[in-house]
């Protein structure tokens, strides 16, 4: 019996090391890996973005690339960290909202400027343009060692969550505490409705409106709903201030080491993630909407009064950014938006050429 037993043991630690030489054997032969993190869940479209980048990247150079995801903050803990694994260049990949960006790059606040967009078509379009380009070459001339590949969507459009208090006008924001992203640009936005920003990481807010210490969020129904804050976010109110631009890295010293072939696939990649976030975004708000009905909330959407009263009190923030960081990319900003409308209107159905 017990010859039986030991050649048992050692048939299974044959078969383990086959098994362990398989892999290595697998690994080996990928020459390069490219690790994409973000502080989003894998219910994002952070993620879906992810996958579409992993699965174009990986199917361009079969057996010679793989792609390793890490969300929920798995790789890197907070913002901070992140982009210094990427200036590093031990982290090729990673994602920032303009909040998070803000930080380091102060001046593409513009971009969140609130009630600056009518709907995604117009904000496609500025995200696509010249302008956005040439901010992302400023940010990589710079000296960040950050280059801008791509700029997706994280969530759809930000929208007022609020606890206890429908929004109706600008005077229900009143003394309301808020969560913001750590963005100068978002609290001055606050303030000027009258309320207290409150700067918080994402992973804490939940945890801050069960404890009440915050009124209200800064949010699409889509995150309310997929982070489960509408266990205590019950009026929504559908302003659409800010679209939720997801802007996608790689790193600098990462990319000057990959060959040409795979900077090409990476490229390609990128342009996957950046659709895919996109759509995803505009997929996900209608289920979004309804589950959060579902669970006892209520939305209102902004009338067209309403929304242009809190547009006009927010409009000193032009001139708050145009004192911190210049004017260049304010004067660029309002020639891109301008820009798009009119393409936007001439490619409707009825429009003129």
């Amino acid at each position: 019996m017990g010859n039986v037993t030991t050649l048992r043991v050692v048939l299974a630690l044959v078969l383990a090391a086959c098994v362990i030489g398989v892999l290595n054997s697998t690994a080996e032969r990928e020459e390069f890996t490219i690790r994409i993190a973000f502080l989003a869940s894998q219910d994002d479209e952070d993620y879906i973005g992810a996958m579409a980048f992993k699965q174009s990247v990986e199917a361009a150079l079969p057996g010679r690339v793989r792609v390793r995801i890490y969300p929920s903050g798995q790789y890197c803990g907070n913002e901070r960290e992140c982009i210094e694994g990427m200036q590093s260049g031990i982290l090729e990949a990673h994602q920032t909202t303009l909040g998070g960006l803000a930080s380091l790059y102060g001046a593409a606040q513009v971009l969140d400027l609130p009630y600056a967009f009518s709907d995604d078509d117009v904000a496609e379009c500025v995200l696509d343009s010249r302008m956005i380009q040439a901010m992302g070459e400023e940010i990589l001339a710079s000296g960040l060692g950050l280059r801008l590949m791509a700029v997706g969507n994280t969530g759809g459009w930000r929208s007022f969550g609020m606890t206890q208090t429908r929004i109706t006008s600008v005077r229900d924001l009143e003394g309301r505490r808020i969560r913001t992203l750590p963005s100068a640009q978002e609290q001055q936005m606050v303030r000027a409705l009258g309320a207290s920003p409150i700067a918080l990481p994402w992973s804490e807010v939940y945890a801050a409106l069960s404890a009440g210490l915050l009124d209200g969020v800064k949010n699409s129904v889509q995150d309310i709903a997929g982070m489960k804050l509408d266990d205590h976010v019950r009026f929504l109110f559908v302003d659409r201030h800010a679209y939720m631009a997801s802007l996608w890295w790689i790193s600098e010293p990462a990319w000057r080491q990959m060959p040409p072939e795979l900077q090409a696939a990476v490229e390609v990649g990128f342009q996957e993630l950046e659709a895919a976030t996109r759509r995803a975004a505009k997929e996900r708000e209608a289920p979004a909407m309804r589950q959060f009905l579902a669970r006892g909330g209520t939305a209102d959407v902004a009338t067209p009064a309403q929304r242009a009263e809190l547009k006009q009190a927010t409009a000193g923030l032009r001139g708050w950014y145009a004192k911190t960081y210049g004017e260049r990319w304010l004067h660029e900003f309002d020639a891109a938006v301008a820009d798009c409308e009119a393409r936007v209107a001439l490619a409707a159905p009825g429009g003129t050429t």
